[in-house]
């Protein structure tokens, strides 16, 4: 049998074609979204999709739902595990739950409660195509010392995300544009995430999930912040938590991955965008839910 990854996004673009083709084919997507109004007190299913199609997901909590969505897809038709999970961002808290480790209810919760309290630090995220990590910090050296701007997240070997208060990440992208970069994209985010200067944030979130509970994982989950296996509940979850304050470390995650002899990453989602990150990386194999189903 293949070893695979199975790889989870935390924003991008979702297409909403397929997710309606699904909801409308698989029962088990129609009870998940079910269940998920359920616990929102509102039609989840009519908020998503009201949207055009390929619209860019921003609601951390449809993010969520559609990956759980499509997990249970999997289980239900295919039914193999995967040997590793991991999650970009906001995707760590679907493998929490497909891996059993926190209730779906309570990650809707806990998620709903990130997404309110993370727009009290407004801001921006700018991708940054087309430099390495040691060049990014030389150029935006005074930047990073002042906290002006942070990295969020290393995707890859030249691809970069900053964050910070817009005017700032808008000086730094115009610098780094100067230097070389080849693009600069602006994320339609508009709070500040995986920097140290939330870190106030990061504490009503942990106090928010004081009463909540965290088991065992089911499967072999890898933490995209500390590079590291986490089996232990308390460890799970301080993990979770803290990488609201930490660069994502996503490069670092698949080559880990790679180094453990799995070349098959599954996406759980319907675009491909982690596995776009990748295409060029020698022995990685993407595979894709929208290619398993067959749909066009």
């Amino acid at each position: 049998m293949i070893k695979f990854a199975m790889i989870f996004p935390g924003q991008g673009n979702q297409d909403i074609r397929i997710i309606k083709k699904l909801y409308n084919n698989y029962s088990i997507i129609k009870k998940t979204f079910d269940k998920a109004s359920e616990y929102l007190k509102y039609n989840i299913k009519e908020k998503i999709f009201k949207k055009k199609i390929n619209n860019t997901v921003t609601s951390q909590i449809e993010i969520l739902i559609i990956s759980i969505a499509l997990f249970n897809l999997w289980k239900e038709i295919i039914g193999i595990n995967p040997k590793i999970m991991t999650g970009h961002s906001l995707g760590q808290y679907s493998v929490y739950v497909c891996s059993k480790i926190l209730k779906f209810s309570d990650a809707i919760k806990i998620v709903k409660y990130r997404e309110k309290i993370m727009k009290k630090k407004q801001g921006c995220m700018n991708v940054i195509i087309g430099l390495k990590k040691k060049n990014i910090i030389k150029i935006c050296k005074n930047f990073l010392l002042k906290k002006k701007i942070s990295i969020a997240c290393i995707n890859s070997k030249k691809q970069i995300i900053i964050t910070g208060k817009k005017k700032y990440v808008y000086q730094a992208s115009l610098k780094l544009k100067k230097f070389g970069a080849k693009y600069i994209i602006d994320l339609p985010i508009k709070t500040i995430s995986h920097c140290s200067s939330i870190k106030k944030i990061k504490n009503l979130l942990l106090k928010k999930c004081q009463n909540i509970s965290f088991n065992n994982p089911k499967f072999l989950i890898l933490d995209s912040v500390k590079i590291k296996f986490i089996n232990n509940s308390i460890k799970i979850k301080n993990y979770l938590i803290n990488q609201l304050c930490h660069t994502i470390q996503w490069k670092k995650t698949i080559d880990f991955i790679l180094l453990n002899n799995i070349k098959y990453f599954l996406e759980i989602n319907s675009s491909n965008i982690l596995n776009k990150l990748n295409q060029n990386k020698i022995n990685y194999f993407p595979l894709n839910i929208k290619n398993i189903f067959n749909l066009k």
